[in-house]
């Protein structure tokens, strides 16, 4: 009965089952083929210069770090809490002459704004890399997750730190905006955008003016979050003096609601080695 067989039919399963991986096989190589002719028009490179990925092996290790606290590296952050003229003994304890201080929020980072971080955030922030936000997201989420377990709450909601708008407009985006929503769907909060204008650009200040930056809030959703005594966490890509987090603080404080802390991608100083990393929330 062979005679009546179509040639192209395999004679048994074995045969079956060969011609069956072979059409699974090559679909990783059509996959392949696709995205190599796509990088052509837009090159797969990672933001520290590796070709091949949008974010290399190396880097996406980087994200994964334990957050560290850097709100005493943030000048603009800290608040006069005693001074003495002469040195006293207090507790069994000798303290000189000075001031002391204490930030007014604590701030998480992942890391220093230098090397493969710092070039990640600018690709993401002005290199037209959006798609790396979604990647940040996971990262920051361990921070705002030990940010809401100190202040007793499971999803904070999360408020980003406003950009002008020429900066959105040159950017295309609102990348603070679009980590915060990102951050919303992973579970980590619950994104809160409110219409807040910086009043004082910091570019071209000095190190005295770059300590204070006041934003106005406005809109419903700014009454009704602070009616209800809300629990904010700030987003940010970058602090530097920590003045633009104080002044964030400061207009949601004034509206009525309880800030928990920032959470930052990088800080342009960080403390001394070892001593900064946050214990693991898992």
């Amino acid at each position: 009965m062979d005679e009546f067989r179509d040639p192209r039919e395999p004679r048994d399963g074995h045969a079956a089952g060969t011609a069956h991986e072979t059409r699974t096989g090559l679909l990783p190589l059509a996959r392949e083929i696709a995205v190599q002719t796509c990088s052509l028009v837009a090159p797969r490179r990672c933001p520290c210069g590796r070709d091949g990925a949008w974010l290399c092996p190396q880097c996406t290790q980087m994200l994964t770090a334990r957050p560290m606290r850097v709100e005493t590296c943030c000048d603009a952050l800290q608040e006069l809490t005693a001074a003495r003229i002469r040195p006293e003994l207090r507790e069994g304890v000798a303290l000189p002459a000075g001031v002391d201080h204490a930030p007014v929020l604590p701030v998480l980072a992942l890391g220093e704004y230098t090397g493969a971080l710092q070039h990640l955030v600018l690709a993401w922030k002005n290199g037209g890399m959006a798609h790396l936000g979604a990647r940040l997201a996971p990262a920051l989420a361990p921070a705002v997750t030990t940010l809401a377990v100190a202040g007793g709450v499971r999803r904070p909601h999360l408020v980003p730190v406003p950009s002008r708008r020429s900066a959105r407009l040159r950017r295309g985006e609102d990348h603070t905006a679009e980590l915060v929503h990102a951050l919303g769907r992973s579970g980590a909060g619950r994104a809160l955008p409110l219409r807040a204008v910086p009043t004082t650009a910091q570019e071209g200040r000095g190190a005295r003016q770059r300590r204070t930056r006041r934003i106005r809030l406005s809109g419903g959703t700014v009454r009704r979050a602070g009616a209800a005594g809300a629990r904010v966490v700030i987003l940010d890509d970058v602090v530097t003096t920590g003045a633009t987090l104080r002044g964030m603080h400061d207009a949601l404080t004034q509206a009525g609601m309880q800030v928990l802390g920032a959470v930052v991608v990088a800080s342009a100083r960080v403390p001394a080695a070892g001593t900064s990393r946050i214990p693991d929330p898992s």
